[in-house]
């Protein structure tokens, strides 16, 4: 699963890093900490504007969705996107072929239980370059015709061995995309073959994770606490692995 994740960046990593326009992110709030409940605004690369990053709502309306109150319990269960089942969902069919996007982050936070407590994990790339997540997203647009939501799902799939250690209750992981197959992700046609080939975890020797405080485990959380992705020593016996 993947809900709270880091995007302290700049816009001049991120064109640097994407080659894309960042204009849309001239106001934007670069901070450590996003809930997916929240309905955060994300940067996102999407296969309608390749080469520009525009903010969008995490959790994903499907552009069927008759009214708001609809649209709302919809998207308490399109924060994540199982890679294993994306053609069998209907929020997620229609995305899939023409709505796939490039989620823009820094870092995650997994949680990992031991001795009964739950343990906060950051986890990064080594190269502390910024990353993206696969994702999808779709338009959708209030009966009334006054507000349409920009919204977007985080693709998950089966957890790498050192994630399945971290996240070792439901032993999942966000889909990181390689640098050499973002841009496969969000062209062309995507067939089943294609995308079980491109929905993999990503190899554990390019991650970097370590525990952190329970400071993101709070009901109030200060996005802009440095502490949040800081090292902490947990006090628990023996190993955390």
């Amino acid at each position: 699963m993947c809900f709270t994740i880091e995007v302290h960046l700049t816009r001049k990593a991120i064109e640097s890093r994407f080659q894309v326009d960042t204009s849309a992110l001239y106001d934007f709030d670069f901070n450590y900490f996003y809930k997916a409940f929240n309905n955060p605004l994300i940067p996102v690369i999407s296969m309608e504007h390749p080469f520009q990053v525009r903010l969008m709502e995490w959790g994903l309306i499907p552009e069927w969705a008759r009214d708001r109150t609809k649209a709302e319990q919809i998207r308490k269960g399109t924060y994540n996107a199982r890679a294993e089942s994306l053609y069998e969902k209907p929020s997620f069919r229609e995305p899939l072929r023409s709505g796939r996007c490039l989620v823009v982050a820094h870092g995650f936070f997994e949680w990992q239980l031991k001795n009964g407590i739950r343990i906060p994990w950051y986890i990064r790339l080594k190269s502390d370059e910024p990353f993206v997540f696969a994702g999808l997203y779709a338009y959708w647009r209030d009966p009334d015709g006054k507000e349409q939501l920009q919204t977007f799902s985080i693709i998950t799939t089966i957890a790498n061995p050192l994630m399945e250690k971290i996240h070792n209750t439901k032993k999942r992981m966000p889909v990181i995309l390689p640098r050499e197959i973002e841009n496969e992700w969000i062209s062309g046609d995507i067939s089943l073959h294609k995308a079980s080939r491109l929905l993999i975890p990503l190899d554990e020797t390019y991650i970097h994770a370590y525990p952190v405080s329970h400071l993101v485990s709070r009901k109030q959380v200060n996005p802009q606490d440095p502490d949040l992705i800081k090292p902490f020593s947990h006090p628990l016996s023996g190993s955390l692995f």
